[in-house]
């Protein structure tokens, strides 16, 4: 992604389409789809990248608003504005945050970490902290493996979760940190919000409420009407079975943002705060 340069960034003219960011993983497809079909026609610039660059262009003032990680949303929460009734959370299992370890965790263990996503990462140090009282070694990769012979454990997230779930679970010790959350903190665990940088928000109040409500519609579209065409794009990119995406997107996902959701996520920050993961 290309993003632009942070003193034209804060020098936005009067009139500027708004640059609306969304997370290329599968995860996000329906609320994607919608919006690049022309379903739901929205006045806005889509940037689609991993969720670490797209916090990158939120910091420097190269997006508006979008999709972004919970973790750098708790991060600079007095800088941003939750757009309301939306997120990417689980109430439950997730499939596709997942923790695979070959040998039993202890504070030597090397761990390969995804480099695109702050939020599993977080989770993963809290679930290590509380679970095995240790703070591992972390390697961040593109592409994290257990295939190494030095690779005591890999964190896996989004589309290749998705794919090597099936294989790696046979070969090593598997743990859902969506299910692991939800059973112990019984809120649901919001991996991704959708918010808008406050200084844009301020002087651009109808266009974030009129994108809130076009995000949403393209939501409910996504999981609705174009659903068979969500898994089709799904299908094509893991080359996962229709019947596994569909209890992905209907079963284990969650795109909404309630009350309970909101608790939910400022409970992350506390406990986040409490094992010093968070300042």
């Amino acid at each position: 992604m290309q993003l632009l340069p942070q003193a034209e960034a804060r020098n936005e003219k009067s009139g500027q389409r708004p640059r609306l960011g969304q997370i290329n993983f599968v995860n996000c497809l329906p609320v994607h789809l919608p919006l690049t079909s022309g379903l739901v026609p929205i006045e806005a610039d889509i940037t689609e990248e991993t969720p670490a660059n797209l916090n990158a262009g939120y910091s420097t003032g190269a997006l508006d608003l979008g999709a972004m990680s919970s973790f750098y949303y708790l991060c600079n929460q007095d800088d941003l504005v939750l757009l309301p009734g939306l997120s990417i959370s689980t109430c439950k299992e997730v499939g596709s945050v997942l923790f695979f370890s070959k040998n039993q965790i202890n504070k030597d263990s090397h761990i390969e970490v995804p480099a695109s996503s702050a939020t599993s990462v977080a989770l993963l140090r809290l679930y290590l902290a509380c679970v095995h009282g240790v703070e591992a070694r972390f390697t961040a990769s593109p592409r994290p493996d257990l295939g190494g012979k030095e690779i005591d454990a890999a964190l896996v997230i989004g589309d290749r979760a998705l794919t090597v779930d099936a294989e790696w679970t046979k070969q090593s010790e598997r743990v859902d940190l969506g299910q692991w959350w939800s059973t112990n903190f019984k809120t649901p665990m919001v991996f991704g919000v959708w918010a808008a940088r406050k200084d844009w928000y301020e002087t651009n109040l109808e266009k974030f409420q009129r994108l809130a409500e076009d995000l949403r519609t393209a939501r409910n579209l996504g999981l609705s009407t174009i659903f068979e065409e969500v898994l089709d794009q799904a299908q094509a990119r893991t080359d996962l079975s229709r019947e596994r995406l569909r209890r992905y997107f209907l079963e284990e996902l969650d795109y909404s943002m309630s009350n309970e959701h909101e608790k939910g996520l400022q409970l992350f920050k506390e406990q986040l705060k409490a094992k010093s993961i968070l300042s």
